[in-house]
């Protein structure tokens, strides 16, 4: 009896682990706040002739999403800062407010494409003001959420000296916060 009793209750508890794993359907709608890092490239392109800088890219994110089946769309703003400040203008403070659309692959991972409005501050005495395009992975835990970027921006500089430029950026970043 004691071993039918065992074996029924060992059985019962390794019944149970997968159903504890499994999440309860959560929705991904709601606020969120975050802090992000990562690897930053800028690129100022001069007639024929390109000059990169690279670093650190580091800031501060917060958005909306609403998710509907299994897709999200939300909101987001940056404020994001960068160690290149030698070179090419002195890159300063990137403001960032856009559109991010996903689809919700199970309850805690979501991948996504974003695009919006970027401005970058530089020591030009004026501002760069662009678009940015990326993409994204992104896992949920628990009302926390870590995310992997990546992120083109893009910016016309108009004219330097009569040579049409531009200027461009890559990063790859990571980010980590909340959702409410």
């Amino acid at each position: 009896m004691n071993k039918f009793t065992i074996t029924l209750a060992l059985g019962a508890a390794l019944a149970a682990v997968p159903a504890a794993a499994q999440d309860t359907g959560s929705d991904n709608s709601g606020f969120f706040v975050g802090v992000l890092g990562g690897y930053d490239v800028i690129n100022l392109e001069v007639g024929g002739n390109d000059a990169n800088e690279d670093g650190a890219v580091y800031g501060v994110t917060a958005g909306y999403d609403v998710q509907s089946g299994q897709g999200i769309i939300g909101v987001e703003a940056e404020v994001t800062d960068t160690s290149i400040s030698d070179g090419i203008g002195n890159a300063g403070l990137d403001l960032y407010a856009g559109l991010r659309l996903g689809y919700v692959m199970d309850d805690n991972d979501i991948i996504y494409l974003k695009g919006g409005y970027s401005r970058l501050d530089v020591d030009l005495n004026n501002d760069l003001e662009g678009i940015r395009a990326g993409a994204g992975f992104e896992h949920d835990f628990n009302g926390f959420f870590g995310r992997l970027e990546y992120r083109y921006s893009t910016y016309n500089v108009g004219d330097i000296l009569g040579i049409d430029a531009n200027d461009n950026r890559h990063q790859v970043v990571v980010a980590v916060g909340a959702k409410f």
